[in-house]
């Protein structure tokens, strides 16, 4: 057996915390046809219908008996995060790939998130007479070497731990330099030392298990027996001079072994791509209703027209054929089925039966791989379909030597009679502001979806010069005359109130009253209102003493009123009173001048403390008449 080095490219490899960065590097020969099919997956996201591979993997795949590798729907797990384990996933014996056909894998591999965990895994090309059982030994053989090493195969690994202790018997990865994680192409072998080539080394500080999901590629070109990867920016292809020498002839299964040692990583992986042989179907589903208003809806008990394409994107792929059929949701009354016809771009017809249809059993002979099937057929939605809005799906399937490809189609439930809403809310604003009538107003309608620019404003009697309560009304119709109105209320405010300013006030009988002095009047919005104050209450009478009330009045423009009553005291201005008598008192006696005087008044009530005496020419020594004068304020 001879492997003869094409070449290996590395480029440089950027990782970002949650954001893994994919290069294609490939070699020379190949980067057309990566171009294509970069193109080609472009293509189909932009169309409506998804085709999908291995939405559950036991179609094709199984998993080595009695090892740790399981399968969960499309999801393979070659080996939990435990010590010593190894586990293998392999295609179908039955359907194996033919060499002599270009072969084509997409994944996503996942090798775990401890940088110093072990011990990695790898894809294999492999016509070992165990077949479906072929595995090796765990811990740094992979599941690949060893005496029990997968034979007739060629195998990229990805390996997260160096093995190179001399003093073993197993040096597998001697002489790798710098001693760090790497990738390279192999052939499995009981030998202690492994040859590696189209070899990538990480640099120091990267590792395989940085616990994110990174896509790998992987193409086989019978044309020039060129095994070729691409991984995390790294690209290596080699090239086989002999298929009988390297596999033993020029079928083989391909699949993953992976193991564990002392230490260990959970390790996982998902197929997203494959074409095998040269096949490489595209199935596309359209669901349309038969109105022709192509609006992606459809009403209960609606007859709806399916349409699928099926083609085959290579030109080497030799006679073919395909089991089709397909699958509705109970929303579809697939009893109902009818008019269907299959066509093939060469002018071929084909009588296809409903039972063939829903069983699977459509046999589709692509005699050439350019060959392109269209088949149409028409089926009812069911008259109690509901609610509105469902997705109503039916999916189509294409099943090939084991390998089943899916496209899915959907059609929302419409109920008839649904009438279109209008988002319209309540508004406030600023007197003199200018009101938009539709900002913020908008209608959908569940089969036409957005219809706000047919909205009509059917009333509106917002003045924004006046303070006040206005309204505005909406109306909409859609395409089925379904008619919804809305009104909504604008209020249109001023500022804030204006201030009076005036105090209580006391004056004398007989005294002046000013009813406008120290009265003022504001307003936020119009200044000084003062001169527009105007006195609605007066009943002040400044001849008589008493307790009266001015009433004070003001508008401002946004026709906001206030007002304001101060109180007005008018008080006496009669003198106060001084009590006090006559006075006998003996020669040589006591006189206290004070006793018994006392002075009052109406409006200050009692003065005693205020009296002062003015005169007094009293003598007790002399018998005498005299006198004393008291004097208040």
């Amino acid at each position: 057996m001879m492997i003869k080095k094409i070449g290996v490219a590395t480029a440089t490899l950027v990782m970002c915390a949650s954001l893994p960065v994919q290069t294609y590097v490939m070699a020379a020969e190949n980067s057309q046809s990566y171009i294509t099919k970069a193109e080609n997956k472009l293509k189909g996201l932009q169309t409506t219908s998804n085709n999908k591979v291995f939405s559950d993997l036991t179609d094709y795949f199984s998993v080595v008996p009695g090892k740790s590798s399981t399968i969960d729907k499309n999801v393979v797990t070659l080996t939990t995060n435990k010590a010593n384990q190894v586990g293998g996933l392999w295609s179908d014996a039955n359907n194996k790939v033919d060499l002599t056909k270009n072969f084509h894998l997409e994944a996503e591999l996942y090798m775990g998130d401890n940088s110093n965990g072990a011990d990695g895994m790898a894809f294999v090309m492999q016509n070992d007479p165990r077949g479906s059982n072929a595995i090796a030994a765990s811990g740094g053989a992979l599941g690949l070497y060893t005496n029990s090493y997968i034979k007739n195969a060629l195998a990229i690994e990805f390996d997260t731990y160096i093995n190179d202790d001399t003093a073993s018997a197993a040096a597998w990865d001697k002489g790798i330099n710098p001693r760090n994680e790497h990738m390279a192409i192999t052939v499995p072998s009981a030998d202690s030392v492994i040859q590696h080539n189209a070899l990538n080394v990480l640099p120091n500080g990267t590792y395989f298990e940085d616990g994110q999901k990174h896509p790998l590629i992987i193409d086989w070109d019978a044309g020039t027996k060129t095994l070729s990867y691409s991984y995390i920016g790294y690209t290596g292809s080699y090239q086989v001079d002999d298929l009988q020498a390297t596999f033993g002839g020029n079928e083989v299964q391909f699949g993953f072994v992976g193991s564990t040692g002392e230490k260990s990583n959970l390790q996982e992986l998902t197929i997203t791509q494959l074409q095998v042989n040269g096949i490489s179907p595209e199935i596309n589903l359209e669901i349309d209703d038969k109105k022709g208003n192509n609006n992606g809806k459809a009403e209960p008990s609606e007859t709806v027209s399916v349409q699928n394409t099926i083609s085959n994107t290579t030109t080497d792929a030799t006679d073919f054929t395909m089991q089709y059929g397909v699958d509705m949701d109970t929303f579809f009354d697939a009893n109902t089925v009818s008019n269907i016809e299959l066509k093939r771009n060469d002018g071929q017809t084909y009588t296809v039966t409903k039972e063939q249809l829903l069983s699977h059993q459509v046999a589709l002979p692509f005699a050439d791989p350019s060959n392109t099937f269209t088949l149409t057929y028409d089926v009812q939605v069911k008259s109690d379909a509901a609610p509105k809005g469902t997705a109503m799906k039916i999916s189509g399937t294409g099943k090939i030597n084991g390998v089943k490809y899916i496209s899915e189609g959907s059609i929302l439930l419409a109920i008839p009679g649904q009438s279109p809403v209008i988002t319209a809310t309540d508004q406030s604003l600023k007197k003199g502001k200018t009101f938009d009538v539709l900002a913020d107003v908008s209608a959908t309608d569940f089969e036409d979806g957005d219809v706000s620019s047919k909205i009509q404003v059917t009333e509106n009697n917002v003045d924004t010069s006046k303070v006040g309560t206005y309204h505005v009304t909406y109306s909409v119709t859609d395409n089925d005359d379904n008619t919804t109105t809305k009104t909504i209320t604008v209020t249109v405010t001023g500022g804030p109130a204006p201030v009076i300013t005036a105090t209580d006030t006391t004056l004398k009988k007989g005294g002046i009253f000013d009813l406008m002095a120290g009265v003022s009047a504001t307003s936020q919005e119009d200044g000084n209102l003062t001169s527009q104050i105007k006195i609605t209450a007066n009943d002040v009478d400044t001849s008589n003493v008493g307790t009266y009330h001015v009433t004070y009045s003001v508008t401002d423009s946004d026709d906001n009123v206030v007002t304001k009553t101060v109180t007005v005291t008018v008080t006496s201005n009669d003198v106060p009173v001084i009590s006090a008598a006559n006075k006998t008192v003996k020669k040589g006696g006591t006189l206290d001048l004070e006793a018994g005087v006392s002075a009052t008044d109406t409006e200050d009530g009692n003065l005693t403390s205020q009296i002062t005496i003015t005169a007094n020419d009293v003598d007790t020594s002399n018998v005498g008449t005299y006198h004393v004068t008291y004097s208040v304020t």
